[in-house]
């Protein structure tokens, strides 16, 4: 999801939180205990899952208020595109369509579940704020993440947090598998993370170091502890180390 004009963002939300938990709600009270229904609103679930991924592209798309298709921001997306695609082969680069979207706040997201019908979508904020080297590897990030792996590794966990485990973790022990599952997550995360750090500077060479800090610059990305993204200084060391 993207954030967007209030009345498409609750649109959105009202209408997925109805999806996801009506039939929980008209359910009879005595299907709590059923270990069949149980089963079948884990599969239904799951199935929202996989088919929000699928229809990422479009859900942004419809959430989008404004596209630019033309003017000088459009023209420099474009042209780094074209530079990035010619260095494909050396950073596995996913071939993406990038959707640039007026919006006064910064936000990239790489939307959609199998790298054929993934989709890059770029606020103007944040492309404006860039320098060149740090459009690049905004962008060859953005490409990477389109890539089978990465795509995967976006899904699965919140596939298993959503079919295999509680809604409402009944016991200790059940918070503590949950609170298991998330580091877990936490740690995979932070791998594939890491991942895109260096196949983007694969892609860019010594210039990558730069465009990694322009982006956490213009991204106001030093959030601390509440960010999941990896530290800032393993970030910086992992593309100076990759780019040489």
């Amino acid at each position: 999801m993207i954030p967007f004009s209030p009345s498409r963002t609750w649109i959105f939300l009202l209408l997925s939180s109805l999806a996801f938990y009506l039939p929980t709600l008209l359910a009879p009270a005595a299907w709590d205990k059923n270990a069949t229904w149980l089963q079948l609103s884990s599969l239904y679930q799951g199935a929202l899952v996989l088919a929000g991924f699928w229809y990422g592209p479009a859900i942004c798309r419809a959430l989008v208020v404004k596209t630019v298709v033309t003017g000088l921001v459009r023209q420099v997306v474009d042209l780094t595109l074209a530079e990035l695609r010619k260095k494909n082969g050396l950073a596995q680069l996913a071939d993406m369509p990038v959707t640039l979207a007026e919006y006064p706040l910064p936000f990239i997201v790489t939307a959609g579940l199998l790298p054929g019908q993934s989709q890059v979508f770029l606020s103007t904020a944040l492309a404006e704020r860039l320098g060149i080297d740090g459009l690049r590897f905004l962008l060859a990030r953005a490409l990477v993440h389109g890539g089978l792996a990465q795509r995967l590794a976006a899904l699965l966990p919140v596939l298993v947090l959503t079919v295999m485990l509680p809604d409402t973790p009944s016991d200790a022990l059940a918070w503590l598998a949950l609170a298991g599952f998330l580091l877990g997550w936490l740690v995979i995360h932070w791998f594939f993370e890491l991942r895109a750090d260096r196949q983007a500077a694969l892609a860019l060479g010594p210039v990558a170091a730069e465009g990694l800090r322009q982006v956490l610059l213009a991204s106001a990305a030093r959030t601390g502890w509440l960010s999941v993204q990896p530290p800032v200084r393993w970030r910086l060391h992992m593309v100076s180390k990759s780019a040489t």
